[in-house]
């Protein structure tokens, strides 16, 4: 598959001639971060092969959540900030360049670990850092424009987003490079990471974005409605809250801050319900439509199940936890709402952002969307017997919940893998 950034003119014969280079380049960063991604996934289905001892979880874990969804999102951000700003991207070096210091670094993290030794993870957390501050640029300095001022929800998102995945990263990466003060706190800080890299970064970022993609992906109009207001605040609050709740081990602040996120994810998944019921009627690629649409918001409703997890996990066990660990709270949170809602965001953005012509986007519609409702089912299904089966060892829920889940899985990753190829075969 041809990734290479072009950046000479286009040639008459080309998919993309009539595109300035920069676009063009805009375009195969775009295709690059999604395939960068997906391959975040499908490494940590492999990862339950590998003999990694206690670490094996937390291989998975880190490969999906600090790997796929953070690659995904440092693609991605720069480029909805400056399509809302409406102003010109800063130059494709640094935007490649943050995209594959994130991949690297966050790879080193979760492979260097348990693989070569501490201190070349702490090497990939500084590589993280350095892609975070070029993520950061290239998201904001286009929005100097005055035209950005139309959309604050972007500004004020990406950037809290971003403090939070900042000091999260960091805490991790001294605690990777033993540094005493993080060390001999490590009880109450490494829940504290969690809380600010998944439920801040992530899912702030992610309900960010879905205010104006969510629509875009119906056909509704956007328009401003009191859950956008929840889902916004909510997120905004709640996880450096409940983080520094966690921090200082007290209790009803960790709690105020999940209740809070609580409220954010249940806002979001209001507003995705009032723009489903005013979706518009698609003429054409419905099966494709659908793949975005109902993922996204199946996704949305497994983001309140984790949340309220996460908040009921602070009533159960308090905010000292030796040896604090996602868990069972894994399989809504990666399973249920950020690889879903990758699946739903890739689906729909390759075909319409990234490279080929006309005729190779419609192949790789015709693609994404195979088995859309069988794929949609198997995949929520599984999980929703997956989750009680694994939390209380019912072996009659668990296995049907895996044959479920896994084949969806697996087939949604293989489709993104086929679709980039029918890109790249254009190219």
């Amino acid at each position: 598959m041809n990734l290479a950034i072009s950046s000479h003119p286009p040639h008459p014969d080309r998919p993309d001639a009539g595109l300035g280079a920069s676009r063009i380049a805009e375009r195969q960063i775009l295709q690059l971060g999604i395939a960068l991604a997906g391959t975040f996934l499908l490494a940590a289905v492999a990862s339950g092969a590998l003999p990694l001892g206690p670490l094996h979880g937390w291989v998975a874990t880190h490969l999906s959540l600090a790997g796929a969804a953070t690659v995904a999102i440092g693609t991605f951000m720069p480029h909805f900030g400056v399509t809302l700003a409406g102003t010109r991207p800063e130059p494709w070096p640094l935007r490649l360049a943050g995209v594959l210091l994130l991949f690297a670094g966050m790879a080193t993290v979760a492979l260097g670990r348990p693989l070569v030794d501490p201190a070349v993870a702490a090497a990939g957390g500084l590589a993280v850092l350095v892609g975070i501050g070029l993520t950061a640029w290239t998201t904001f300095a286009p929005m100097r424009s005055g035209l950005a001022r139309r959309h604050p929800i972007v500004q004020v998102t990406y950037a809290v987003a971003l403090a939070d995945l900042t000091v999260g990263a960091s805490l991790a990466t001294m605690f990777l490079f033993g540094w005493t003060p993080v060390i001999d706190h490590w009880v109450a800080l490494k829940p504290a990471h969690a809380w600010l890299n998944v439920m801040g970064f992530v899912s702030l970022t992610v309900a960010g974005t879905l205010v104006y993609l969510y629509p875009t992906i119906v056909g509704a109009r956007i328009r401003a409605h009191p859950s956008m207001a929840a889902a916004v605040v909510g997120l905004l609050l709640g996880p450096p809250l409940a983080a520094a709740g966690y921090a200082v081990s007290l209790e009803p602040l960790a709690l105020a801050g999940a209740g809070m996120a609580l409220v954010g994810a249940a806002g979001l998944l209001w507003y995705g319900i009032d723009t489903w019921l005013r979706r518009g009627q698609w003429a054409r690629d419905l099966a494709w439509h659908d793949v975005a649409a109902r993922h996204g918001l199946a996704a949305m409703a497994w983001f309140v199940a984790a949340a309220a997890a996460m908040a009921a996990r602070i009533l159960q066990e308090g905010v000292v936890v030796p040896g604090w660990a996602l868990g069972i709270i894994a399989i809504p949170i990666i399973g249920g709402w950020v690889a879903q809602v990758l699946v739903a965001a890739w689906s729909y953005l390759l075909p319409a952002v990234g490279p080929g012509d006309m005729a190779a986007k419609g192949r790789q519609r015709a693609v994404l969307a195979w088995a859309a409702v069988p794929r949609l089912v198997a995949w929520n299904v599984g999980l929703l017997l997956l989750w009680p089966g694994l939390a209380f060892g019912v072996t009659w829920l668990f296995i049907p919940g895996v044959l479920l889940f896994a084949p969806a899985a697996l087939a949604s990753l293989a489709l993104l893998f086929r679709a980039l190829m029918t890109a790249a075969q254009m190219g």
